[in-house]
């Protein structure tokens, strides 16, 4: 049974500077985010042990909220660099895209933006 873990309510004041860290951009892809698009992550998750501080958030996009979850960084960033080998054996659509020349499969490293930008936040561990 996986508890309940009763998170910390943030003030507007510090959902802001959460999104304010990296000028309103997604801490792991970069994308532009919106205050009312932007989740807050906590980078060491609290069911790994992480703490439940600002020092420990992070501002996300939807999606790699999503898909990092209860992920540390390392774990997420391998599942992000295995996504084209996990995309041509489990997507019809992409493979024939692969097949075709539409899309070209890169197996590259992946670098988070806030590793690029570290200031201010540098509790993070760069690859």
């Amino acid at each position: 049974m996986i508890e309940n873990i009763k998170r910390k309510r943030l003030s507007k004041d510090e959902r802001m500077r959460i999104l304010n860290m990296f000028d309103g951009h997604c801490a792991y892809c970069g994308c532009k985010i919106e205050y009312n698009e932007m989740q807050i992550d906590h980078v060491i998750p609290l069911r790994r042990g992480g703490a439940d501080t600002v020092e420990n958030m992070l501002p996300a996009c939807r999606s790699c909220n999503h898909y990092k979850s209860t992920l540390d960084l390392e774990d997420f960033r391998k599942m992000i660099e295995k996504m084209p080998d996990t995309l041509i054996r489990d997507s019809v659509t992409y493979k024939n895209a692969v097949r075709f020349g539409v899309v070209v499969p890169n197996k590259l490293p992946v670098i988070f933006y806030f590793e690029n930008h570290p200031e201010p936040w540098e509790g993070a561990e760069a690859k």
